[in-house]
Formats: C-alpha cells, sequence, structure tokens
C-alpha cells in the first residue's frame, strides 16, 4: 500500500516535472483556487490564471 505524499514531496516532485505529482496539488489546491476564482467575474479566466500561477510557483519553489 503506497501512503500519500506530503504537500512538500509533492512539490518536489512537481518541480521536478512529475505530472501526476502537479496534477494531486491541483486537487488539494483546488478549494481554495475556486473560491478565490468566485470573487472575480470572470472565473473561468481567473482559475486558468491560478492555475498558471501555480505552476510558476512550483518551479520557483527552493527544493
Amino acid at each position: 500500500m503506497k501512503r500519500k505524499l506530503k504537500f512538500h514531496e509533492l512539490v518536489a516532485r512537481a518541480k521536478n516535472g512529475d505530472r501526476k505529482a502537479f496534477i494531486q496539488l491541483v486537487g488539494q489546491l483546488n478549494p481554495a483556487i475556486k473560491k478565490y476564482s468566485h470573487w472575480s467575474r470572470h472565473y473561468n479566466e481567473c482559475y486558468s490564471d491560478l492555475i498558471f500561477w501555480l505552476m510558476n510557483a512550483i518551479h520557483k519553489y527552493p527544493a
């Protein structure tokens, strides 16, 4: 049985190109991303901008 990866482990793996780890991170952060996207009148644009920001933030994160 596989153990659930911790948040910082997912970030490190996503930073190294692990797409599954990135998808898991988005899944964990999705409620917050949706919440902040709803504050905007342009939900879809804001949602995709936040996903893009997350992707850039992961690559800048010191591992």
